[in-house]
């Protein structure tokens, strides 16, 4: 299993996956319901999926999703487009 960490580990887990199975973007494109061009951009980068689409790309990938499974780890602060830190509240 690939720890997804990022938007970018994402799309290098779909790209692989679907490699693995031997399935170009046009089918696994007709599995998920969606064009080619819009899963070459997902894996690209070229593009942000809405978190519904992106759930649906991994379910019938069989890409396994874990939240807080694993030891806490400490995070990088997290910051606004202008520079303000981010607080966590309860998290």
């Amino acid at each position: 299993m690939v720890p997804l960490g990022s938007l970018e580990d994402l799309r290098a887990a779909v790209r692989a996956e679907r490699r693995r199975r031997g399935l170009s973007q046009d089918q696994l494109a007709g599995m998920i319901g969606h064009s080619r061009k819009w899963l070459s951009d997902l894996e690209r980068g070229a593009t942000d999926p809405p978190v519904g689409m992106v759930l649906r790309v991994m379910a019938l990938m069989g890409i396994p999703l874990h939240l807080g499974t694993g030891p806490s780890e400490p995070r990088p602060s997290a910051k606004t487009p202008h520079g303000t830190e981010l607080e966590e509240e309860g998290l």
